[in-house]
This record gives structure tokens, C-alpha cells and sequence, in this order.
């Protein structure tokens, strides 16, 4: 086609866009109607509380939100690994769009009825909030960080092989979450420590704390009744891995030269060949459970040797919440207001470690003393009646 031909046919096509168009440009986007009680959550995948500790947490926040009587919508980036977790949101009344071509399309339509837009992680932040700025007009936007990827980066890169790789790594994150940030109405920080580390770096953000939550399971089988060393978590995070390596190499051997009977139990998804090669009589590598209440009522201690991380540590509060005593680093208990010998014991060095397992293992009075305790501090700050009040305030 000749170039005065291309040119009168894209003329042709602009006058029937004119002739269509009423001149109201808000034709073009959905009226902001927003509904008082209407939220949009957006996240990664549906929701997979047996296999992360950020979909646990979300799985709380969404029903202490449904408690409360607000309707929730749920936009996910891809499917969760398996149609269950889809089913367990229907089963909640709440609707799931999937992908980011869905989502559009939801918010287009409907963006404009909702009050609040929670987007959890860095990279859903980034890549979903100009979406919801320009179709949920009305709503409030508030980015949940789960945990400040960044520290975590910098931290793994003096236990990493590529220490300069993660270090690079971790600047891109804080740039990315710094700018999520600024993008946001409220932040939302998972520890104080965390908050503050925002706050230094741009005091002008609005930062608020919304915790781990928790239930607490009401029937705690005594000491007498329990055995072994248990260890749980998600081995797509990296610091999981170093800490299963780092506890059988360096602390395991140091425990099992004065009770040589106890047995290391292993329990996480998406776990890598190097933990599968510790298996051993008495090293069990188990690898993913769906229903892992029985690992947390039978052990008789639970250890958590984190070197490197960030935000609050999932997996100490759930094992406090089922009253199984733990054992962690002071990167594990960071942000929880644990204190060493009341409601956990806490060691870095590998002899410290290895010895309070044991004093654990050994004393049932001691035992039963921080099982009950670290209880009352889940009660208290990380369970749904805890969390609920700062959880509404925060949306009011």
C-alpha cells in the first residue's frame, strides 16, 4: 500500500474513535464507587500456608480481615502449585484472578470499588501498583514489604561463594522497595527493626508494623512423652539451607558426643539435593509434609540456627505457638521480643548451641518453664486477638 493509502485508512479509523467517544474520559475507566468494607489483596500465587511462612501470615491477615466482616478479592501473579489452594480461597467467599492480564482486565472494570489495595513483596509492588493507581483511583494503597529483601541479601553475602553477586543483589532490592515505598499511601514493616531501617532511609515514609499471627494450639504433650531435634522450612529461602548444613556439620556432632541417640528431623518444601545427602540413622531428610501438627507435638525441641535473614522468623513462632520449646541464633529470634532463658534459649557460638539443646533436652522443668512462656508471648503479640486490633486500626 502506498503511503497516502496507510495514511487515509488510519485517518478513517481515527474518525470512528472521535465519532464513538462521547468526549467523557472517564468513560474509560471505571467511576470510583468504593465499597467501605471492599479490599484487594495481591500476592505472588493463592495463598500455600504449609510450604512459606509469608503465605501462612497472608492466610492469617485474610481471615482476620473476613472476621471482620470486609469483602476480599485476591489477585494472584501465577498459580499456586497445586488447584487446593484456589479451592480453600472459594471456600472463604473470596473471588482469585490469576495473572497479570486478569488482573488488569479486574481492575479496569472494577478497580474503582475498592477501599484498600494490600500488595505484598517487593517484585508484585513493583510491578502491580502503577496498575492499581491508575483503575482502584480510590483506594488506599498499602505495600506489605513480608520482609526487607535487601538486609536479607547483605547479610547472606558474607555466607555466600559469590559475596559480591549478592551484595549487587541486595542494592537492587533496596532500591526497588525503597521506591514501592514512596509509591505507597502506608508501609508496612513485619518487625520494629525493620520499620526503622526504612525510616533511616527515608524518614519522610509512612511506616506501621503488622507482625507474624498465630494460633495457639491449647493441648501441649508433656517432656516425658517426646523425642529428637526438629527443624522446618521452605528451602526455596536460602538461609533455611545454610542453617540445616551449618547445624549438622558444626553443632549436631558437638550434641551427639553427650546423647548420642537423637535424631535431627528435617522437614520443608522444595528441599534441595544438598539436604537430602545429609540422610543418615540419625539425620532425616523428610523433605515436604502437608500436615505437620504431629513434628511440633512430638519433638522434644525444636532448633532454628539461622546465621543470615531477615524480618520475623515464621517457623520460631509457629514452634512457639505449639508450645515445643526452641533453640535459635539472635538472627532467628530478631524482632519477636524473645529473651534468652524465659521464652527461648538463644546462642550463636556452636558449643553455646549444642549445649542449650541439650539443657533443653535433658531438664523437663526448665522444658515445660519456656514452653510456657513462649506461649504467652504468642498470645500476647502474635495471636489473631493480638494482631486483629492493630490490623483494623491501620485500615480505618
Amino acid at each position: 500500500m502506498n503511503p497516502e493509502g496507510r495514511s487515509g485508512e488510519l485517518g478513517q479509523v481515527s474518525d470512528r474513535l472521535i465519532h464513538d467517544w462521547d468526549g467523557d474520559w472517564a468513560s474509560l475507566f471505571p467511576r470510583p464507587d468504593p465499597s467501605p468494607a471492599r479490599i484487594l489483596m495481591i500476592d505472588w500465587k493463592p495463598p500455600t500456608p504449609d510450604r512459606d511462612s509469608g503465605s501462612f501470615r497472608m492466610q492469617m491477615i485474610l481471615e482476620i480481615l473476613l472476621d471482620a466482616g470486609h469483602t476480599v478479592d485476591f489477585i494472584a501473579d501465577r498459580p499456586a502449585e497445586d488447584s487446593r489452594y484456589s479451592r480453600a480461597l472459594a471456600e472463604q467467599g473470596i473471588e482469585l484472578v490469576i495473572g497479570r492480564q486478569a488482573a488488569l482486565e479486574h481492575l479496569r472494570t472494577r478497580g474503582g470499588s475498592y477501599r484498600i489495595a494490600w500488595i505484598s513483596r517487593p517484585e508484585l509492588a513493583e510491578s502491580y501498583l502503577s496498575m492499581v493507581r491508575a483503575f482502584a483511583v480510590a483506594a488506599r494503597v498499602i505495600y506489605d514489604t513480608v520482609d526487607l529483601h535487601w538486609i536479607r541479601f547483605m547479610r547472606g553475602a558474607a555466607f555466600d561463594s559469590e559475596p559480591d553477586r549478592l551484595r549487587s543483589l541486595a542494592e537492587h532490592y533496596r532500591r526497588i522497595e525503597l521506591s514501592n515505598a514512596i509509591g505507597a499511601d502506608l508501609t508496612i514493616a513485619i518487625t520494629e527493626e525493620e520499620k526503622h531501617a526504612l525510616l533511616e532511609e527515608d524518614p519522610g515514609l509512612v511506616v506501621d508494623v503488622v507482625p507474624n499471627v498465630h494460633r495457639i494450639c491449647t493441648m501441649v504433650a508433656p517432656a516425658s512423652s517426646r523425642r529428637d531435634l526438629f527443624f522446618i522450612g521452605g528451602f526455596q529461602h536460602t538461609p533455611n539451607v545454610d542453617a540445616v548444613l551449618f547445624f549438622v556439620q558444626n553443632i549436631l556432632p558437638l550434641v551427639h558426643a553427650q546423647q548420642s541417640d537423637i535424631r535431627f528431623n528435617i522437614v520443608g518444601s522444595d528441599m534441595p539435593d544438598s539436604i537430602h545427602a545429609l540422610a543418615s540413622p540419625l539425620v532425616n531428610p523428610v523433605g515436604y509434609v502437608p500436615d505437620v501438627a504431629s513434628w511440633f507435638e512430638n519433638s522434644r525441641v525444636f532448633v532454628s540456627p539461622l546465621r543470615h535473614g531477615a524480618g520475623m522468623k515464621g517457623k520460631i513462632g509457629q514452634s512457639l505457638s505449639y508450645g515445643l520449646p526452641v533453640v535459635t541464633t539472635h538472627v532467628g529470634a530478631e524482632g519477636m521480643g524473645l529473651v534468652d532463658g524465659v521464652d527461648a534459649l538463644i546462642a550463636d557460638d556452636p558449643t553455646a548451641f549444642a549445649n542449650a539443646v541439650l539443657r533443653l533436652y535433658t531438664d523437663d522443668v526448665l522444658w515445660h518453664r519456656v514452653s510456657a512462656a513462649g506461649q504467652d508471648l504468642i498470645a500476647q503479640r502474635y495471636s489473631k486477638d493480638a494482631v486483629s486490633p492493630i490490623l483494623m486500626s491501620l485500615l480505618a
